[in-house]
């Protein structure tokens, strides 16, 4: 995960990790004609999978990896700074 690997290794070397196995993942869920979605946190912190710009975070996902979906779970940290005031969770489910 992302918080985990960053803790090991560090953000870069943790990231380009990921990156790397969600590539090696997506060839052989291809090659095996396999339905692949992956499954992100989405964190507070870019510790924990967070980032402030969202749809670059996104987009910057290696290729054939999202192919129009993927899950996010939202943080428990995150739940109660983004839900727990009507006007602010109106903003935050988009």
């Amino acid at each position: 995960g992302y918080s985990d690997s960053a803790k090991d290794a560090g953000r870069l070397a943790a990231s380009w990790a990921q990156y790397e196995t969600q590539e090696a993942l997506a060839s052989v869920a291809k090659k095996h004609n396999v339905n692949l979605v992956f499954f992100h946190g989405k964190g507070g912190t870019v510790g924990r999978g967070g980032n402030p710009a969202t749809f670059k975070a996104i987009l910057s996902h290696a290729p054939d990896t999202i192919n129009g979906k993927f899950r996010v779970t939202e943080q428990g940290e995150m739940i109660f700074q983004n839900f727990g005031h009507p006007n602010r969770a109106d903003r935050s489910l988009d």
